[in-house]
């Protein structure tokens, strides 16, 4: 990639030099003026350092301008061009106007001039620019042949008309640690989209460096993009161009370098319009920096050893001059072998000097105690178990290092040598042989080998493997995303002597690790001590299972559906051993239990072999063997022929290969079993459930779905964005929530789950925090679940600000929905961040709810008091009401009041052992608080009936069995005046679906109790659709309509249907006023009483239900 144009190598001084006349050697034809020679770009006011005048040479071919003459609108200014001055093909011509004895003309451009270019004869007019006025920027030629004003000043470099320039580009990772990298900014007034543009170095590269469709790059913004195939898949050479294309494929900014920076990095100072200088650090999405680098001392370092068979050693001078090392001396591990460098010995700065064998210098001679001129063989042959130390001339030990054996790969010390990693600066670790140049650091034999980006425990996991035959230290290395500037602070390097023998795995995990999440398309990347990459993986999307090696630590990554943190991936069969019984209680036989995870299809296992801890124990699965989709095999002792002892395993293998085992010390008290099943980790279980759903301590039972298994898709056609998250139902109305803009909708509900945007709601509107009024290009609230108080006003979870992604920041936002769009400002914030637990960026709040305070009170114990929840204590206290949030890290449900003055209380920590908390409803027809898992868990769903107790009573149901198992992070519930034939609509939203998104199913208005079951044995009493007259009549406090005792005076739902299918609350049928009203409804109060307690005989909330056939 040397081979870079000799006008852009102009170019390229220029930038790097400042503001001088280019020169290139005069070429045998030149070509004339004339016709190739324009006035490129014009800068009269503001410029750097003050006016200045570029010229650019269209033609192919070097033009001479010596002794032309250069003037403005005034004859008597003027200045020739020196003798010998060309400018080469392609190429540009900066003069400054004269600061002090810097630049060259001494005039200045005025607001409203001419820049006019004269033969050497003062007269013949060769060409000329006029502009109106002094440009905000500068005014510059473009593509039409129009003097027009630029976006940006672009001195020496080709003109800038979107604003959009090439910024930095790091182009070796030898200093910075980091691969190429290419920093693109916006340095115009407007935002420009640049989806479909692309990048390329000296060479045209179609399809390997593509900017995403939709991108757009605000005022003042970084764009990023990174090589080793994240975002470019070619390398930057010492020596290149870069480039970047627009969608129609035109050059719209260019820069060419040469190796000449120290730190392998150039870059804009100041950002967006300076000149091209040596960057002093790598500052990717932030303002470069260009100060001169602290010049190192002169020294002298030992950089490279080799041992055999060629013995030599390499030295560098970091320094920013020369060093004597006349005198200096090198020993190996005895001291009479001693080798001097002679008089007049130096090192020049940054040089690599080599001794060799032949190397000639003076060795010491014990016998004369004298010094003879001789080879360093002469006095030193370097061995396998050997060391090498340097001293100073006055005797002083500056350095050494040891080893124990000859360096090799694959046993071949040709191949290997020993050097410093990072070149010049690291610690001594396996090189190739690179005699006088920069080492080249051998990588460990460590690979990632299964990544977990979406529903890990506790979070998102990176794994590695040793493939080699020689333990790896470990210690100080670190796991980074595609973000390496952004999260640079969120990691956290493995302790001192961490070691990875030979086939171990090592998991790095989130929140010890790294405090960040990684995304749905994002890198991992391990680093060693030293920042240098190990191994890395690019992936487009988040895996259905995990993204794993298969075979282990040399295959490819593929999606594998059952996880195996820590263990050996699950690269074959994904079948699950889920339950082992060693030592029934009964004396019946051993057996094992295989689980099917595929949710849509069956599952063969024939073939695959089971065995314990001893090999000759061995039983095949018979051929034609499967097992339906998501259910269970038992096999007996009986079949497969051998017992299970108390210190045991059982291990199932595919051909050779290992897919699933599992050892324990001790028989179980009754069985050995993943937990939660299918999978948790072994653990002992709480009862045995051969063929069924493991039964583990502290895990409710999972139920049925209570309703028609009628999944219905209600967006077949993209309705919303990709990033869809939280729902609430309100008042004959579905809310929503979009996390990755903070867009909320509201949707006209009807009695079939059917929804349609409301008016003026078409377009949604983006909800902003108060800090970002002013700034409509913030990237606003990460707004993950949304939630609406009795009087209508909306609240919104937010876990992180997206301008900030990788920092937690748990608020609630309130904000008045009726306010005019687009966006709109929240008027109230609440940050919760203090008041919970510690966790990643994207592991936060995930949802709200709202739930009036006449549920609430004296239904769940304020941790503050001790005592049942009481609102009076809190006098402050905003909505009427108390707001849960559902954190996603632990799964856990906090309780908060939320005051007016900005401040929150936690008044509840709720566990409904359901893992990941995504969604959350309260369902006021069942008198629960629903609390919603996502795929990670299955789309489980828990059910938290407020007792009075700090814990309240929890059931566990699955999803609708024809529900995909999405990433549901929205749950709603529709009140009882939704109920059509014993049957209401309940709502889920699913992030990173469009179209699909939204879906709807049946949900039981009442739930039958078996016989057994007290009918009204119910700690809040009866407030489900069973005939309460709470002020809670639908899930925001409102009352309800439809028989049930409301103070609407509606008698029945169908009654109170509106033509398009919703309740209608303004059709209010009754009795006609007679007075006796009093006495009318005294006893219809009377009848009313006697019906419920007949209707409590039969029908009791669903937080109740006890499964008969759970307790046999």
């Amino acid at each position: 990639m040397r081979a870079v144009g000799r006008g852009i190598s102009a170019v390229a001084a220029l930038a790097i030099g400042g503001s001088v006349i280019m020169t290139a050697p005069s070429l045998a034809m030149a070509a004339p003026v004339e016709g190739n020679i324009v006035i490129n770009e014009i800068e009269s006011s503001g410029g750097i350092p003050g006016d200045w005048i570029e010229f650019y040479n269209q033609s192919a071919e070097s033009v001479d301008l010596s002794g032309y003459i250069v003037k403005d609108d005034d004859d008597d200014h003027q200045y020739v061009i020196p003798a010998g001055t060309t400018v080469a093909a392609g190429g540009y011509l900066v003069l400054d106007e004269l600061n002090g004895s810097e630049g060259h003309f001494d005039f200045g451009l005025g607001n409203g001039d001419s820049v006019r270019l004269f033969a050497p004869d003062g007269t013949t007019l060769v060409t000329e620019q006029t502009y109106p006025g002094h440009a905000s920027t500068t005014y510059g030629l473009n593509s039409a042949g129009e003097f027009v004003e630029t976006a940006v000043p672009s001195k020496g470099t080709m003109n800038n008309f979107t604003g959009i320039v090439i910024n930095e580009v790091n182009y070796d990772d030898a200093f910075s640690g980091s691969p190429d990298a290419v920093e693109l900014y916006n340095a115009g007034s407007a935002s420009v989209a640049i989806g479909g543009w692309s990048l390329h170095d000296d060479k045209d590269r179609p399809g390997e460096g593509d900017i995403p469709a939709g991108t757009e790059l605000a005022p003042g913004e970084y764009f990023v993009m990174t090589g080793d195939d994240v975002d470019f898949t070619f390398g930057l050479g010492k020596g290149d161009q870069v480039r970047l294309k627009d969608a129609s494929g035109n050059v719209v900014e260019a820069m060419a370098y040469e190796n000449t920076s120290p730190t392998m990095i150039f870059a804009r100072c100041p950002d967006g319009i300076g000149t091209w200088q040596h960057a002093t650090e790598l500052t990717l999405g932030a303002a470069n920096n260009c100060d001169p680098l602290e010049t190192a001392e002169a020294a002298l370092v030992l950089n490279e050893i080799d041992s055999g068979p060629a013995d030599w050693l390499e030295f560098f001078n970091p320094g920013g001059e020369a060093l004597d090392i006349s005198g200096y001396e090198i020993r190996d591990n005895a001291d009479d072998h001693r080798w001097r460098f002679p008089a007049g010995s130096s090192i020049q700065a940054g040089e690599y000097l080599l001794v060799e064998a032949s190397t000639m210098g003076l060795i010491y001679n014990d016998q004369t105690q004298g010094w003879d001129e001789n080879t360093f063989e002469a006095a030193i042959g370097i061995g396998s178990g050997d060391s090498i130390r340097v001293y100073d001339a006055e005797g002083t030990l500056i350095q050494e290092h040891s080893w124990t054996e000859h360096a090799a790969i694959d046993g071949d010390a040709a191949l290997a040598t020993l050097g410093r990693c990072p070149d010049a600066t690291g610690e001594f670790a396996l090189a190739h042989p690179t005699p006088g140049a920069a080492n080249e650091c051998v990588t460990p034999a460590v690979a990632i080998n299964e990544i977990e980006s979406n529903g890990g425990t506790p979070g998102d996991w990176v794994e590695i493997i040793n493939i080699g035959d020689t333990p790896v230290d470990i210690s100080g290395w670190t796991v980074m995303d595609n973000d390496p500037i952004g999260h640079a602070n969120d990691v956290t390097p493995l302790e001192q002597g961490t070691i990875l023998e030979p086939g171990a795995l090592f998991v790095f995990e989130e929140l010890r690790d790294f405090d960040f999440g990684l995304g749905n398309g994002d890198t991992a990347t391990v680093r060693d001590a030293a920042g240098q990459t190990v191994d890395e993986h690019v992936y487009d999307a988040h895996a259905a299972g995990t993204l794993s090696r298969c075979p282990d630590g040399t295959g490819e990554f593929v999606d594998t559906e059952v996880s195996t943190k820590g263990q050996l991936n699950a690269c074959g069969n994904p079948v699950v051993l889920n339950e082992v019984e060693s030592s029934d209680a009964d004396g019946g036989d051993d057996w094992i239990e295989l689980y099917n995870p595929r949710l849509e299809e069956a599952l063969d296992v024939s073939g695959l072999v089971i065995r314990d801890n001893d090999d000759s124990h061995s039983y095949e699965i018979p051929a034609g063997t499967s097992i339906a989709a998501g259910e269970y095999l038992v096999i007996t002792e009986s079949e497969f022929g051998f017992g299970l002892g108390g210190n045991d395993s059982v291990r199932i293998f595919e051909g050779e290969n290992i897919v699933e085992e599992t050892s324990w010390s001790g028989h179980a008290e009754h069985t050995w079993g993943r937990c939660p099943s299918a999978t948790g980790n072994f653990a002992a279980t709480s009862a045995a459930t051969p063929g069924a759903l493991n039964s583990c301590p502290g895990i409710p039972a999972v139920e049925a779905w209570t309703g028609a298994d009628e999944v219905t898709v209600l967006d077949p056609e993209a309705m919303f964005l990709e990033d869809s998250s939280g729902l609430d139902f309100h008042d004959g109305s579905l809310w929503a929530v979009d996390n990755g803009t903070g867009m909320i909708w509201k949707l006209d509900a009807a009695l079939d789950g059917s929804v349609s945007f409301a008016e003026g709601w078409e377009d949604g509107k983006r909800v902003r925090f108060q800090k970002d009024a002013a700034d409509a290009s913030a990237a606003g609230p990460d707004a993950e679940g949304i939630t609406l108080d009795g009087s209508g006003i909306v609240y919104l979870a937010v876990e992180r600000d997206n301008s900030a992604k990788g920092v937690n920041f748990n608020t609630v936002l309130a904000v008045d929905p009726t306010k005019a769009g687009p966006d709109i400002v929240a008027d109230s914030e609440w940050d919760l961040t203090e008041s919970l637990p510690s966790v990643s960026a994207n592991m936060g709040i995930e949802a709200i709810e709202w739930v009036p305070n006449s549920v609430v009170e004296g239904a769940i114990v304020d941790a503050n008091t001790g005592s049942p929840f009481d609102a009076s204590v809190y006098p402050d206290a905003a909505a009427g009401g108390v707001f849960f949030v559902a954190l996603e890290d632990n799964g856990h449900v906090y309780a908060y009041v939320l005051n007016e003055d900005g401040s929150a209380v936690q008044i509840a920590d709720l566990d409904p052992k359901i893992g990941g908390a995504m969604g959350l409803d309260y369902d006021s027809v069942l008198g629960v608080l629903w609390v919603e898992a996502d795929d990670g868990y299955n789309g489980r769903l828990a059910q938290l009936t407020f007792n009075g107790t700090s814990e309240p009573e929890i059931v566990h149901i699955d999803r609708p069995a024809s529900m995909p198992n999405l990433n549901n992070e929205g749950f709603a519930t529709s009140p009882a005046e939704y109920c059509v034939d014993g049957q209401r609509p309940a709502w889920w939203f699913a992030d990173g679906e469009t179209p699909a998104a939204l879906r709807t199913a049946p949900l039981d208005c009442v739930v039958e109790d078996d016989d057994e079951a007290n009918a009204g044995d119910d700690a809040n009493g009866d407030d489900s659709a069973s005939g309460d007259d709470s002020a809670s009549g639908d899930d925001n406090g409102t009352a309800t309509a439809g028989g049930n005792g409301s103070d609407t005076g509606d008698d029945a739902a169908e009654d109170g249907k509106s033509h398009d299918g919703k309740p209608n609350a303004d059709d209010k049928g009754g009795l006609a006023q007679t007075g006796a009203e009093g006495l009318t409804w005294i006893l219809i109060a009377g009848g009313v009483l006697i019906a419920a307690g007949l209707v409590l005989f039969f029908v009791r909330r669903k937080g109740n239900v006890t499964d008969a056939s759970a307790d046999e």
